[in-house]
């Protein structure tokens, strides 16, 4: 078997990409894999076949491959659709504009979970920052994903942020895993911000509040 085969095999690369060269580099302890489009271009929003508009190359950190550091590269085809324009065909490997394969990012969450950011960012050799932007993303799928629930019980906390009197203000469901938060530029401010989050109640429920207080 071919190095190529056997990294599309291990990758789950399936039609219409395919791994056209894979390079080891011993000394830094990286490998770099290309992958190509090889069919027809298709409009990702309704899938109908149409001509390619250009490339553009992208770059992806994959799980690690033996202990080397593991990257996808692939010029990503750009197709002009008649009905909706000139659109990026979407790669099954990662979403959005991530660097990091979703494989990578699922065990980078897994790890968060057990450990703090700075702590997977050693992990997985990786900067602050990029799990930060891992956890966040996480985050929004999560809010996309949950349903509109009624809030009986809420809880109202304030964090402080930096310095000058710049503050949190946190409001979280009680009874399930979900907050919201509102940033109040000086501390006068809190309770503007705590009678924005409590106006939608009732004044039973405001007076149930104020009496177990």
């Amino acid at each position: 078997m071919r190095d190529t085969e056997l990294l599309r095999c291990l990758l789950r690369v399936e039609d219409p990409w395919d791994v056209t060269e894979s390079k080891l580099d011993l000394e830094h302890g990286r490998v770099d894999v290309r992958l190509e489009w090889r069919g027809p271009g298709r409009c990702p929003s309704c899938g109908c076949e149409c001509a390619k508009h250009d490339h553009r190359e992208r770059v992806w950190r994959d799980l690690d491959l033996c202990g080397d550091q593991l990257y996808l590269h692939a010029l990503i085809p750009r197709v002009d659709c008649p009905e909706h324009g000139v659109l990026t065909v979407v790669v099954p490997w990662s979403a959005g504009r991530s660097e990091f394969t979703e494989r990578f990012e699922r065990i980078a969450i897994a790890l968060l979970r057990e450990m703090s950011v700075a702590a997977v960012a050693r992990r997985m050799a990786i900067t602050w920052d990029h799990v930060d932007a891992i956890m966040l993303r996480a985050v929004k799928r999560g809010r996309r994903r949950q349903q509109p629930r009624l809030v009986r019980h809420i809880g109202i906390d304030e964090k402080a942020v930096k310095k000058r009197h710049r503050y949190f203000t946190i409001v979280s469901g009680h009874a399930f895993a979900v907050a919201g938060a509102g940033l109040s530029r000086v501390h006068d401010q809190t309770a503007l911000c705590q009678y924005h989050h409590l106006h939608p109640q009732t004044d039973k429920q405001r007076c149930c509040g104020r009496h177990q207080q």
